[in-house]
């Protein structure tokens, strides 16, 4: 299970959800630029977005790896983020014909040996930062579960290697309960290739560097006295044991699985790392 090769013939599917509410106006400082978080998601959106186009590119031709969703949700709207507005789910091929004009972006880097030193890098702006209104993660939640349910029903994806969907956000939903969410989600993770069900993280920002930032914990070991941290755990996933070496790897050295596909109080750096692994499936190709 979780091991399908993603290729012309057994295409993929990423779904990122975005949090655009009013709460990600506040600000951050990321490799010492000071942004607001949806500022900051934006940006490594369109970097994750970059690479996967990256790696379904084959000499110098973007082939139809994959499909991506790319959604966000404020006040009573849930809203496609990419593409012409039309439709919340794109082929990645179709997609890079849409390339918007790369921007650059400037930054300091703090070496070991304690200098300072200026880099320069470029991303295509395929999103734009949104942060208004409340928090209706229960609709986005039920938005997510048509475009899986309706992808795990294609016939050409039942071999595929299942939907991978990375819910990104600051504050607890303003439209449904916790036994809402729980229910939605159950749902989503219900859809299934013959590869495996679909897998959801949950990724909780902040903007306090004291808070205890906890990402991929061990699924048996987690206790916690916060309702909202207790709900997005059983809100998400048990990682698949083929991809629990990148965790030890990256995130928690030393650790065993297995793990849940939750972090809460995750900054901008740990977020670049998440996205990463839950795009770790795309590179199979």
């Amino acid at each position: 299970m979780y091991e399908s090769l993603i290729n012309r013939k057994h295409r993929g599917l990423f779904v990122i959800a975005i949090d655009c509410s009013a709460s990600m106006q506040e600000r951050i400082t990321f490799n010492s630029l000071s942004l607001s978080k949806a500022e900051a998601v934006a940006l490594v959106c369109n970097y994750t977005i970059d690479e996967l186009i990256a790696r379904a590119t084959r000499q110098g031709i973007v082939r139809d790896y994959y499909d991506i969703a790319v959604i966000g949700y404020s006040g009573d709207s849930i809203q496609p983020l990419i593409g012409d507005g039309t439709q919340q789910r794109i082929a990645i091929d179709l997609l890079a014909k849409m390339a918007p004009e790369p921007c650059s972006y400037t930054f300091d880097q703090h070496p070991d040996d304690g200098t300072t030193v200026g880099a320069t890098f470029t991303l295509r702006p395929w999103i734009t930062p949104r942060a208004a209104a409340n928090t209706p993660m229960h609709k986005a939640m039920i938005e997510i579960e048509r475009i899986v349910a309706e992808w795990c029903r294609m016939p050409e994806n039942r071999d595929s290697f299942p939907p991978v969907v990375i819910n990104i956000s600051d504050g607890e939903c303003s439209d449904g309960t916790a036994t809402d969410l729980i229910a939605i989600a159950e749902r989503i993770k219900s859809h299934a290739t013959h590869d495996g069900n679909t897998l959801l993280l949950n990724i909780h920002l902040t903007t306090n560097d004291e808070a205890e930032s906890v990402a991929f914990p061990a699924n048996g070991l987690f206790d916690d006295i916060c309702p909202f941290r207790r709900m997005l755990f059983a809100m998400s996933s048990i990682l698949p044991e083929t991809m629990e070496p990148l965790i030890e790897e990256l995130i928690n050295p030393g650790s065993y699985g297995p793990y849940r596909c939750v972090a809460f109080n995750a900054s901008i750096n740990e977020l670049i790392m998440i996205l990463a692994i839950g795009s770790e499936s795309l590179k199979n190709m």
